[in-house]
C-alpha cells in the first residue's frame, strides 16, 4: 500500500512541484487538503484518515489526533514553528516530527525590514490616500543612522542586522544565549530594558516559549520610546494584543506593524484592524517564491526519510527515533 502523505501547507501547492514530484516518484499518495487553515484539532482529525504522514502547516497537532490516528507517522511542519505540535504527546505516541529551519531566513528578513520601512515612512497610508482621490504631505521617520532593537538575535535576526548596516543604523540585540556565544555579525548585546529604553525600532524575533508568551505587554510598550515603532513577525503569542492596541490607541508608540497574531486567520471585527498607525499583513513574512519551494522540498524530504527508516534530517523530538514506541 502507498505512502499516504496528507498536504494541509497552502503554499506546497503553489511553489512545491518539486517536492511533489519527489514524493510521487517514491511512491506516495499525495493527497491535497480539503481546507486549509490553520486547521483546528477536529478538522486535522476529520482529514487524516489513513495518512501516514502530515506535510502540516501550524495546524493542532495534539494528544487526541495522535490517539485518533495511529497509523499517523511523522508531523513534516512546513515551516520553522513548531509551537502548534504537542511535542510531548507526539513522543509519548511515538510520532516523529520536523521542521524546515533556515529556508526562510532571508524571506522573513526582507520582509521585516520591509514593514519597518513601511510604517516609518507611512507607504501604505501613501497608497490608501491616492487610491481614494486624495493627494497630501504626509511626513514620515528618518530610518537612516537610526537605532534598530533585535529582540533575538538568530538567524533571522542576524539577517534583519544585515539588511539594517546597509542603512547605517546602530544594532542592538537581546538573546542571552547569543550574548554568551557571541554573534555573527556587528551587534552590541544588551538587557531587555536598556534595548526598549534606547532603540527607535524595536523588532521581535524571539521563539514561541512558555516563557516567551506575553512578554510584549503594557509594561514593556511602556518602556520604548514615544518616537519608537513596534514590528512582529514572530509569533503573535508574544505579544499581548490590547495592550499593543492601548500603546497605538494613547500615542504610547510612534506605530507598529504586525504580520503575526495570537488567533490566526484574525477575526474580521478584530479591534487590530482598525488600530492607528499600524500595517498589518497576514502572516506572509516567510511566503517568497524561492522560500517556500526550498520549504516544501525540506518538508517532503523530511517525509521519505521516515518512510525509508532514516533519521530525518531536521528531527524536533529526537527522544522517539530510539523509542520502542516510535511507530514504523
Amino acid at each position: 500500500m502507498a505512502f499516504k502523505v496528507l498536504v494541509t501547507a497552502r503554499a506546497f501547492w503553489s511553489s512545491g512541484e518539486a517536492a511533489n514530484d519527489l514524493l510521487v516518484t517514491a511512491g506516495c499518495d499525495v493527497v491535497r487538503s480539503a481546507t486549509f487553515g490553520p486547521l483546528t484539532e477536529s478538522e486535522v482529525i476529520a482529514q487524516l484518515r489513513g495518512c501516514d504522514a502530515v506535510i502540516a502547516s501550524s495546524d493542532a497537532y495534539t494528544e487526541a489526533v495522535f490517539a485518533v490516528h495511529p497509523g499517523l507517522k511523522v508531523v513534516s511542519r512546513w515551516g520553522v514553528g513548531i509551537d502548534s505540535v504537542d511535542l510531548e504527546a507526539a513522543t509519548q505516541a511515538g510520532v516523529i516530527a520536523t521542521n524546515t529551519p533556515g529556508a526562510m531566513v532571508e524571506a522573513v528578513a526582507d520582509y521585516t525590514f520591509g514593514l519597518l520601512l513601511a510604517t516609518a515612512r507611512r507607504i501604505v497610508e501613501g497608497d490608501r490616500l491616492m487610491r481614494s482621490g486624495g493627494w497630501d504631505e504626509m511626513p514620515g521617520t528618518l530610518v537612516y543612522g537610526k537605532t534598530l532593537g533585535l529582540v533575538g538575535a538568530g538567524r533571522i535576526g542576524q539577517a534583519v542586522a544585515r539588511r539594517a548596516a546597509g542603512f547605517g543604523m546602530r544594532v542592538l540585540a537581546f538573546d542571552p544565549p547569543l550574548q554568551a556565544g557571541g554573534g555573527k555579525v556587528e551587534i552590541e548585546f544588551v538587557d531587555l530594558d536598556e534595548l526598549l529604553e534606547r532603540s527607535d525600532f524595536v523588532c521581535l524575533h524571539a521563539p514561541s516559549l512558555p516563557e516567551t508568551k506575553g512578554m510584549f505587554d503594557a509594561k514593556r510598550f511602556a518602556q520604548m520610546k514615544r518616537s519608537a515603532y513596534f514590528i512582529n513577525t514572530a509569533r503573535g503569542a508574544l505579544v499581548d494584543e490590547t495592550d499593543l492596541l492601548a500603546a497605538l490607541e494613547t500615542g504610547r508608540i510612534a506605530g507598529a506593524a504586525i504580520d503575526v497574531y495570537q488567533q490566526e486567520p484574525l477575526p474580521a471585527d478584530h479591534p487590530l484592524r482598525n488600530a492607528p498607525r499600524c500595517v498589518l499583513s497576514p502572516h506572509n513574512s516567510s511566503n517568497a517564491l524561492e522560500s517556500t519551494a526550498t520549504m516544501s522540498l525540506m518538508a517532503a524530504e523530511n517525509v521519505l526519510a521516515v518512510m525509508q527508516g532514516e533519521r530525518p534530517q531536521h528531527l524536533c523530538n529526537p527522544e522517539v527515533w530510539d523509542s520502542p514506541k516510535r511507530r514504523v
